[in-house]
């Protein structure tokens, strides 16, 4: 393997983590919790590293987080996302139910429900446009 192509996109999954955690830790801040926040950005700057670090060597998940890999690997990604979005989406059509049957009404677990039904139909439609 090739030094372009072990480090390809190394960056990109730590870069998630950290623009994410990022948002998290000042969310926490802005909530007050100042400690805590401090302690979520040294937290995701350490993942945010171990992962660079993972990235950067053979293997089949070491290919996904740099957002590489062959038509394989790509394929396992693929496969994980889906299985992802179902167990998801399962969780959140229980969280309404159980919800509902507290007489709370369906809460977040409705809007989630609401964006997994819209995004599938949305990108079913692109989807079959595509191909």
């Amino acid at each position: 393997m090739t030094r372009a192509t072990l480090t390809g996109h190394r960056t990109a999954s730590a870069a998630v983590l950290v623009v994410g955690g990022g948002a998290v830790a000042a969310a926490v801040w802005i909530g007050g919790d100042h400690g805590f926040a401090v302690a979520l950005v040294a937290f995701y700057v350490l993942v945010a590293a171990l992962v660079y670090a993972w990235s950067g060597g053979q293997g089949d998940i070491a290919a996904i987080m740099r957002v590489g890999g062959d038509e394989r690997q790509r394929g396992l990604d693929r496969d994980a996302n889906a299985i992802t979005g179902y167990v998801v989406s399962f969780a959140a059509i229980t969280g309404v139910i159980v919800q509902t049957a507290r007489g709370e009404g369906p809460g977040g677990y409705g809007v989630m429900c609401v964006v997994a039904g819209v995004s599938y139909v949305v990108s079913l439609t692109a989807l079959r446009l595509r191909r």
